[in-house]
């Protein structure tokens, strides 16, 4: 069985890897996202007490997941969506601010 090969890393840490199968290649890309959301959960810890207002950051998210999950949404101004991710128990990661958005 082949091996993954490195095709390019990205200065954020970013690895994408290939494998030739053959007739093709499969390709992943791997993005650390360890920092990001140990800081996030920092930042959601201290945000106890404070209020919402404008400009607050109440979630950050990895490029590949904005792309994937909320680039589209926020073109289409998709309010409902963003808030309905950003809410999700499965999203919790992601925010820096506690409270329902």
């Amino acid at each position: 069985m082949e091996e993954w090969k490195v095709l390019s890393t990205d200065p954020d840490g970013t690895v994408t890897y290939f494998m030739d199968i053959g007739n093709a290649w499969v390709v992943k890309t791997e993005t650390p996202v360890d920092d990001l959301l140990a800081d996030n959960k920092a930042k959601f810890n201290d945000s106890l007490g404070k209020r919402f207002g404008d400009g607050k950051v109440v979630a950050r998210v990895p490029m590949n997941l904005f792309f994937d999950k909320l680039a589209e949404p926020m073109k289409q101004r998709d309010r409902k969506f963003i808030k309905r991710f950003l809410n999700d128990a499965d999203n919790a990661a992601f925010r820096t601010f506690k409270g329902n958005i």
